[in-house]
């Protein structure tokens, strides 16, 4: 069994396609290709391919880790030349590398994610930049002083479960080296062992200012990095790729 890893990007054009169209996007054009796919066992098996952590719809991303597997041997630069002409607009592999096919799943290391939200409703007016900069900078103090920030899980049989969530916000600050653009940098802990949205997150903000023009809807999310745990350190995983 051999196992490539993989970095792909992910652009506006398919910025709203779930989790599992994206996964059966990346399926279609390996099933395309002449790579020898290794195949889960099972009634309806299926390609050995994962991403490492789904991305939200409207998010789009530059360095998103994957991994797939084959039955012989496949050279990175084979991997990504196979599915170069292959992939949709908007979807592409940028790098690859070899792995050893027993080493932890990707998804398992995943810790925190980093997100880059851009206010968008009134980039090109300078004046009205300022003052909503003003307001989600202290819109956001207030929120980041809080101990608890509540999200609701609703089920269709058990009651409502109440999760504080404060605790996965790792870090949240305006990124001011953007040329008047009111920009947010959100450092979340996301993965398996809990996490929280970076929608949820601008949404709070939004009900912490009272203004509509900070509502979710109205930022440009872009995730730029998946976070593994090195002792107390979180590192890029990208850097183990």
């Amino acid at each position: 069994m051999y196992r490539i890893k993989f970095l792909f990007s992910r652009s506006r054009s398919l910025a709203y396609i779930s989790h599992l169209d994206t996964l059966r996007l990346f399926i279609r054009a390996l099933r395309r290709t002449d790579l020898p796919l290794a195949f889960s066992q099972g009634f309806n098996p299926h390609p050995r391919l994962t991403l490492a952590l789904p991305l939200p719809l409207g998010v789009t991303a530059s360095n998103e880790p994957g991994e797939v597997y084959f039955e012989a041997e496949v050279s990175p630069e084979q991997f990504i030349s196979e599915l170069l002409y292959q992939m949709p607009e908007g979807l592409q592999v940028i790098k690859a590398i070899e792995a050893e096919p027993d080493s932890p799943a990707l998804a398992a290391l995943v810790e925190a994610a980093m997100y880059r939200a851009e206010l968008r409703s009134f980039e090109k007016n300078e004046s009205l930049n300022d003052n909503l900069g003003d307001i989600t900078e202290k819109s956001l103090e207030k929120l980041m002083q809080k101990n608890e920030i509540v999200f609701t899980k609703s089920a269709k049989k058990k009651k409502d479960s109440h999760i504080n969530v404060r605790p996965y916000i790792i870090e949240a600050k305006r990124d001011t080296q953007t040329g008047g653009l009111v920009v947010l940098k959100l450092l979340l802990k996301a993965g398996s062992r809990g996490g929280i949205s970076p929608v949820f997150f601008l949404e709070q903000l939004a009900l912490e200012s009272g203004d509509e023009s900070l509502n979710a809807a109205c930022w440009n999310l872009h995730r730029e990095c998946l976070y593994y745990k090195k002792g107390d350190i979180l590192k890029p995983l990208s850097e183990r790729m």
